[in-house]
């Protein structure tokens, strides 16, 4: 009889352990699935920085095109206004300016 009771011991202890350990497989398998619920939502997160970042990049890039182009320009309107600046001093002016001569 002492060998039953000690079965039925060992065997209630087994089965309160076993219930112990799905109860803690639950608790993972949840933990579980909350990482990967965030991590997909990280995923997305990054995904939208990254397009973030290219607009970022790709306004830049124009920014910068615009720039040389802006520069460009710039050095060519001085070279222009330089030989204006030439063709007018080549035009000599009277000292005295009357309404009466227009």
């Amino acid at each position: 009889m002492m060998y039953v009771e000690n079965g039925t011991k060992i065997a209630d202890e087994t089965a309160k352990s076993l219930l112990n350990s799905v109860e803690n497989v639950k608790i993972v398998s949840n933990s579980v699935g909350q990482i990967s619920r965030a991590s997909s939502q990280q995923a997305g997160s990054i995904e939208q920085i990254t397009l973030g970042i290219d607009q970022i990049s790709n306004v830049v890039q124009t920014n910068s095109a615009t720039a040389e182009e802006s520069a460009a320009a710039s050095e060519e309107l001085s070279g222009q206004a330089q030989v204006m600046k030439e063709l007018v001093g080549k035009f000599k002016l009277r000292k005295e300016y009357k309404t009466t001569d227009l």
